[in-house]
Order: C-alpha cells, then structure tokens, then sequence
C-alpha cells in the first residue's frame, strides 16, 4: 500500500489506524516500523503509545545488544522484538540488515519512503543502501505500507521504483509501469 498525503496531514495516524485493524481481525502480531532517525522516530514512538496503545521498542544498537544477551547465543534478535521501530540508517548497517533477511515480520511501514526510490547509477551510497533495506523488508513481510508526502518527483522512474516495491509485475524490465486494467473493468470485457 503507498499511503500519500500532505504533509502533516496525519499518515501515522491513518498508519496506526491500519495496524489496529490488522491487529483486531489477528493478521499483524509482529510489526516493524522504519523511519528516519530523529524526531520523527519519536513521533512515531509517541503516537503508537499514545493514541493506539502500541508499545513499540526502539531498535538501536544498544536494543539489539540488551536482547542478544537475554536470547541464546547466535539467535537473531529481531525474531524477539515483535514491535519494533528503527531507523532506515541504523538498518541499512551490514550486519544489521544480514539479521532482518532472516527474520519476518506480518506488517512493515517505511515512512519518508521516497528516500528509498531507486536512482540507477545516478544515485548516492546512502540511497542505493536505504533502497536495498526497502527490498529486503518487501520480501520480508505480508503487509508493506510506504507513506510519504511526495511520492513523485516528476521523476516516471522514481515513482515506478516505489511501486516496484510494492508490485514488481507493475514495473516492466526498463522501469516503465505497466498499464494495469482493474480485474473488475477487464472481465466486463
């Protein structure tokens, strides 16, 4: 799901709101939220506590090294955190990102998710990292929502990047979008 709108027009809110339905009907026990570190981290951290009762665990280094000491040894910490909220730059470390390729979780939300387009060769280090961490959680998890305020750039390439996360038959082998016909429009034929 690519949830856009304005900004501060209340995405984590309508985020939250999600998760508690998916929560309610028993589709998302284990949850992981990637945003940008800083502020916005807390945000996050505020409005799951306070609006939607969600206790999530800030997952830092320090997190991750007080479970690897509660856990066996060689277990992968985020199999024992089943509500998480990170940092896209804390997770796109090696190590770190090894760990969430071999975990799962029912639901994950990127928020700022035009930090993770694809942007070829063109793109920065840090970009083409923060990319590689949205392709590993897209494959990682049942439910994928992307929030962002500016989902296109004017950039046709950009914007079919996020929805190649979401859909990879949306996106042809040149990173063009497909035409998509709605099944319901196709079978009245």
């Amino acid at each position: 799901l690519l949830l856009a709108d304005g900004v501060g027009l209340g995405k984590t809110v309508q985020a939250g709101l999600i998760l508690t339905e998916l929560m309610a009907r028993r589709l998302a026990q284990r949850i992981l939220i990637v945003s940008p570190a800083g502020p916005l981290l807390e945000q996050w951290r505020t409005e799951m506590r306070d609006r939607f009762g969600l206790k999530m665990r800030v997952v830092d280094r320090a997190a991750l090294d007080d479970v690897r000491r509660q856990v066996e040894l060689g277990a992968n910490p985020f199999d024992h955190i089943a509500l998480a909220l990170t940092s896209v730059d804390f997770i796109k470390q090696e190590r770190v990102l090894a760990e969430l390729e071999r975990t799962s979780y029912d639901v994950v939300i990127i928020d700022e998710a035009h930090h993770c387009v694809d942007l070829g060769a063109s793109g920065l280090r840090d970009d083409s990292l923060r990319r590689r961490v949205a392709e590993v959680l897209a494959g990682r998890c049942d439910a994928f929502l992307l929030l962002t305020a500016t989902p296109h750039d004017g950039n046709d390439r950009s914007f079919s990047s996020l929805c190649e996360l979401l859909d990879p038959s949306l996106v042809d082998g040149r990173g063009v979008l497909r035409e998509v016909i709605p099944r319901w429009l196709a079978d009245d034929g």
